[in-house]
């Protein structure tokens, strides 16, 4: 499996909205834009409230035991099924778990590739 880095930074509205403007001005006179990859958020708060304790707990036993279901993984981290079912949505959000099913829709396993999460802080 390849191991990945995920970028989180932080950016205003208004630092987004001037880099969609200037993206749009670039494509309408016909130039080629690369694109961004990353997770933005706003603040440093907004970054902590997705960010929890729980939810790094849950990347590490995921990455540690490979469980094949939330419900499973609930087991593991001796926590309420409906909690961590919550925080798992938000962990493959964004893009730090990926949940493998079968052709039946049936759960075969949680896994993370993600190796590290990298912050960046325009000042």
């Amino acid at each position: 499996m390849a191991m990945k880095t995920i970028r989180i930074r932080l950016k205003s509205v208004e630092q987004a909205l001037d880099e969609a403007v200037e993206t749009m001005k670039s494509l309408s006179r016909g130039k080629r834009v690369k694109p961004r990859t990353g997770e933005y958020f706003e603040n440093l708060e907004a970054v902590r409230s997705l960010l929890t304790e729980n939810r790094l707990g849950l990347l590490k036993l995921i990455r540690k035991h490979k469980p094949n279901s939330v419900a499973e993984l609930a087991r593991i981290a001796k926590r309420d099924f409906k909690h961590v079912y919550g925080d798992v949505e938000i962990l493959q959000g964004l893009g730090l778990v990926q949940a493998t099913v079968n052709q039946r829709g049936k759960a075969t396993g949680l896994s993370s590739d993600t190796t590290e999460i990298v912050f960046k802080i325009a000042v």
